[in-house]
């Protein structure tokens, strides 16, 4: 296997996974950090569930139509509801970090991502290369750098690293998290068996979801190490005080955002194969946009969790009926 081919998977399924919440760390508090010494655990638990959630997705086959068109559907729905998401944050981010107009950063976030998107798979894999890249790059200099600093608290005498009764209640978060980012993948890998072999495919979902879990990890021990962040809205900024890496972060959180849309397209593709309606469809998802992040983030986040988990039941649900390998 070629290590650029494999870099290059891996780099288009990690861009679709991680988001803006990566760079900001908004994400990975809400789903993780806010549990303290379990965030750890649910971290493990999390990583696992995608990788076998994706190889699972790679090797299941689904003859009956109906639960195909059942399938397609909830992708379809899925797609829509990120990239409303999606649309609208990269909107926000302008008015925020920028002071620039939403509405005209929203409508950029269409212009861009589907102009990258018309180009084909090649420029959609170029694009993750270079934003994985930065991403890793910048998140491993901060941890370096507050380690170097002393200014990470390894405070795990302090942490009582036991199964509290509410541990497994909070299992929901690590588990819609894996389930959503697994079924954003999903339409990302489908594209890519198009052009890589199987065995290549499978040796990148488990570099992708080695790597997910030590980027998880380290965020989540700079979240951890910072008592003020409970309140902010990009966590791991408050961590970070130089402004050139802040900076750094929120590109990447911009970048990160045109390749979760990227996934997205790919998403409406998979599912209904049709240019027109799939460019109607988008249009509606950018008009519907034009609204503030936090609110459909509160609102649409837990929805698009609870579909993930839908979508894997229905998936095993029919294996075991009808005994199916690959999914078409």
């Amino acid at each position: 296997m070629h290590k650029g081919r494999i870099f290059a998977i891996v780099s288009t399924i990690l861009g679709s996974i991680i988001g803006a919440g990566f760079s900001t760390g908004q994400e990975i508090f809400y789903f993780f950090s806010q549990f303290k010494e379990k965030s750890f655990l649910y971290i493990s638990f999390s990583s696992i569930l995608i990788f076998l959630i994706l190889l699972y997705l790679v090797n299941i086959r689904i003859k009956s139509r109906i639960i195909l068109m059942i399938f397609k559907s909830y992708i379809l729905l899925f797609s829509v509801i990120t990239l409303i998401v999606m649309f609208s944050a990269f909107g926000q981010l302008g008015r925020e970090f920028l002071g620039a107009n939403k509405y005209m950063f929203t409508l950029l976030c269409f212009v861009l991502s589907f102009a990258i998107y018309k180009h084909g798979l090649v420029a959609i894999v170029n694009l993750n290369k270079i934003v994985v890249s930065i991403l890793i790059t910048t998140i491993t200099f901060v941890f370096l750098k507050s380690m170097h600093k002393n200014a990470i608290l390894f405070q795990f005498e302090n942490l009582k690293f036991h199964l509290s009764k509410d541990a497994f209640h909070n299992l929901i978060f690590p588990l819609l998290y894996s389930t959503y980012n697994s079924l954003l993948a999903f339409p990302v890998i489908n594209s890519l068996e198009e052009r890589f072999c199987k065995q290549e495919i499978k040796t990148s979902i488990a570099i992708s979801t080695i790597l997910t879990f030590l980027l998880l990890l380290i965020i989540n021990t700079l979240l951890l190490s910072n008592g003020n962040i409970q309140t902010s809205q990009m966590p791991l900024l408050k961590v970070e005080k130089s402004i050139i890496l802040q900076f750094v972060l929120v590109t990447c959180a911009f970048l990160e955002i045109l390749t979760t849309t990227l996934a997205n397209y790919m998403g409406l593709s998979y599912s209904i194969k049709n240019p027109k309606a799939e460019f109607v469809i988008i249009a509606v998802s950018l008009i519907l946009g034009f609204n503030e992040f936090q609110e459909l983030l509160r609102k649409l986040y837990s929805l698009m969790g609870y579909i993930g988990l839908g979508i894997i039941a229905m998936l095993s649900l029919s294996t075991l009926l009808l005994k199916d390998r690959r999914l078409k």
